[in-house]
């Protein structure tokens, strides 16, 4: 059982590979890149556009290595979530949340294998349900943590990176700002739920050894 937990939250740790080949890929574009204006998804297309309702340029050279970046972090996700449950408070709040951070997992691989330009159906549908999904598990774990004496502030920056989330997918909908802020708000609604996984297989782990070497069940 300790292994598939360590697995779990090395998987989990893995999904900031995710952030990295954003930068990656997007320093690879010879056209205007803005992360108040471009869509997440703009890296993955596989075809070079210009959108006519904004001066939003899109071609990116190296949409491949965004999409398998994209499916390798919704795998490391949905695995990671089946696998740390012993890390987590034994509650519902706690199980419900770690059941949606696998469908947000599963959705991110659809949203990867399907670049927003040539099966943009598909695209949108794991688009649709990664985001909100993901903020609503980010919640429930987070509460779960939040109701611990030991981890009480990390969940805390759970529950409030959830409702930041879903303030800035609320305006994302609402097209505050138009067009030119979409990318700015469809950041801040979709990042935290990745860095909430990045964080909790980091932090986690380390305190469970600690209580497993304070009851005596871990040699130091």
């Amino acid at each position: 059982m300790a292994g598939r937990v360590r697995l779990g939250a090395v998987l989990w740790v893995l999904v900031a590979q995710y952030f990295l080949m954003l930068f990656v890929v997007q320093s690879r574009w010879e056209v205007p890149h803005s992360w108040l204006r471009n869509a997440i998804s703009d890296l993955g297309a596989a075809t070079c556009f210009r959108s006519a309702d904004v001066d939003r340029w899109v071609c990116s050279p190296w949409h491949v290595a965004a999409g398998v970046s994209w499916t390798v972090a919704g795998l490391c996700l949905a695995a990671g979530a089946l696998l740390v449950r012993p890390l987590f408070p034994d509650v519902r709040t706690a199980r419900a949340g770690l059941a949606l951070l696998v469908v947000t997992g599963l959705a991110l691989v659809v949203v990867g294998l399907n670049p927003e330009d040539t099966r943009a159906a598909l695209h949108v549908v794991g688009a649709v349900v990664a985001i909100p999904v993901g903020e609503v598990a980010m919640l429930l774990t987070g509460l779960a943590l939040a109701r611990t004496e030991r981890w009480r502030l990390l969940g805390c920056v759970g529950v409030v990176g959830a409702v930041v989330a879903a303030v800035a997918l609320v305006l994302m909908v609402a097209q505050v700002g138009g067009p030119g802020l979409f990318g700015l708000w469809e950041r801040i609604a979709a990042f935290p739920v990745l860095l909430w996984a990045v964080v909790c297989g980091l932090v986690l782990p380390a305190g469970r050894r600690r209580r497993l070497r304070e009851s005596g069940r871990l040699s130091a």
